[in-house]
């Protein structure tokens, strides 16, 4: 005799549920609540509908509580509290942690940030909405879903997928180069590549906005930059400047996350050319710190050759250079090949580089530095104190990172610009490409290669001797 099931809950009891446990702190059982809804929505439409209304219904009510001087905003997620909760909050301070607790860290507050799913405002008493007025190039509408089809060419020197579909975490012995295709959905956010349910649920807006990949094509060298070639002429036909974004990742990416972030950075800054990417074989797993370590120094030759051929082929009036995090490592030794090299020496001549989060020794990023004045028009170093990760490798390391604040890593034809902490995750590594402010201030570098101190938000700043710049929220 079959047991009768017993009845599920209406979706409105656990919505009330959800709310008590969110007044109360309690984030397991919420977590629990949440699972339970997510799978109830996606059973069931009808209480879908009935929970959007329920919940229109109570962000009203919240409008009405909470606007004036004397509204009650005690509740208002706080990330730092967030942050603290995780086993090694205290990782901050000098005490010397070993890579088993450093990985788990890193692992642990990404979980906690995904789990939270918090809603993060770039500016206080406002959220992003949208996108610059930056000029773009029309793009192919998808035959497929609300958004359009974001070209992106790459280069990369890990193996191929089996199916050939893509491109596994291990080590090639030649370059291939290739198109890929990125769907940018009409929900997108500016400086997004997707966000959670809960988000999208509290502003009313339950449409996917995940920037998701459709297509690689490999190609032939010849047809790669014929490709590239057409971008560029394609812009100068509009009468913009044809510029070339070249964007090199760092720890912890998959070849699908890097073509992803690729995408979403040219995207957004409008670029008026073309946009591609170098993926070197890194794990795509925070527990391979020191794997990667080992496969961006092996990478240093790909990625000289192919940034030295793109650069020389690719038909732009300029390109320009983000590197993020271990990915610096990878250009700055780049640049000392081409350096050393006389038939490259003094023939690789870039426009902006922009350094983001740069995981690389601070007395080697002082001793090379003069590289980047030499092959770059100007050259930018982002550093933030709230970069968890890049704070951590100093740990394990056992020596300061030029991206990351005290000491201040300040050198001679390089300007060095202090974040500050926007909170776009707990980790604080992805800033370069989310925080609104940043992405402006590399839009207008890109157009108009202005000095620090003719542009918005920048202001000047002094500590112990060194003089730097600091970005404004």
């Amino acid at each position: 005799m079959s047991t009768p099931k017993t009845p599920q809950p209406p979706l409105t009891n656990l919505l009330n549920q959800l709310e008590a446990a969110v007044r109360a702190g309690d984030r397991v059982r919420a977590t629990q609540l949440e699972q339970v809804i997510l799978q109830r929505l996606a059973a069931d439409a009808g209480d879908r509908t009935d929970l959007e209304r329920r919940v229109r219904a109570l962000m009203a009510e919240l409008d009405k509580r909470t606007v004036g001087p004397d509204a009650n905003n005690d509740e208002t997620p706080d990330l730092e509290e967030a942050f603290d909760e995780t086993p090694y909050a205290d990782a901050r301070d000098d005490e010397t942690l070993d890579l088993k607790d450093i990985l788990f860290e890193i692992n642990h507050s990404r979980t906690l940030c995904e789990e939270k799913d918090i809603e993060v405002s770039l500016e206080p008493g406002r959220r992003t909405r949208g996108r610059p007025d930056f000029p773009l190039a029309d793009y192919a509408p998808s035959p497929d879903a609300d958004g359009v089809v974001y070209p992106v060419w790459f280069g990369t020197n890990r193996k191929p997928a089996p199916k050939g579909d893509g491109f596994t975490s291990e080590r090639h012995d030649r370059i291939a180069r290739g198109r890929v295709e990125v769907l940018v959905p009409e929900a997108h956010r500016f400086g997004q590549t997707r966000t959670g349910f809960w988000k999208r649920l509290l502003r009313f807006d339950l449409r996917d906005d995940s920037l998701r990949l459709q297509h690689v094509k490999l190609q032939e060298r010849d047809a790669f930059f014929a490709e590239i070639q057409e971008a560029m002429q394609a812009a100068r036909d509009t009468g913009e400047q044809a510029h070339a974004l070249f964007f090199l990742h760092g720890f912890n990416v998959t070849f699908e996350d890097a073509a992803i972030r690729a995408a979403q950075i040219g995207y957004d800054l409008r670029v008026t050319g073309a946009t591609a990417f170098f993926s070197w074989p890194s794990r795509g797993s925070v527990t391979a710190y020191p794997v990667d370590e080992a496969s961006i120094e092996a990478s240093e030759r790909a990625i000289t050759e192919f940034l030295v051929d793109f650069n020389a082929n690719c038909g732009a009036d300029k390109v320009h250079v983000i590197a993020h995090s271990m990915g610096n490592r990878g250009l700055l030794r780049a640049l000392q090949r081409i350096a050393a090299n006389a038939q490259t020496q003094g023939k690789v001549k870039l426009g902006q580089v922009f350094l983001a989060a740069p995981d690389v020794d601070r007395d080697l990023f002082l001793d090379l530095a003069l590289l980047y004045p030499e092959h770059a028009e100007r050259t930018t170093l982002y550093a933030s104190n709230a970069d968890l990760p890049v704070h951590l490798s100093s740990k394990l390391h056992d020596a300061p990172r030029a991206g990351y604040y005290k000491p201040y890593t300040v050198a001679p034809g390089v300007d060095t610009v202090a974040v500050p902490d926007f909170d776009v995750d707990l980790l604080g590594h992805s800033y370069f490409a989310q925080a609104e402010a940043l992405l402006y201030d590399i839009h207008d570098l890109m157009r108009h290669n202005e000095a620090p101190a003719k542009r918005q938000r920048i202001t000047p700043a002094f500590d112990g001797g060194a003089a730097f710049w600091k970005l404004r929220k």
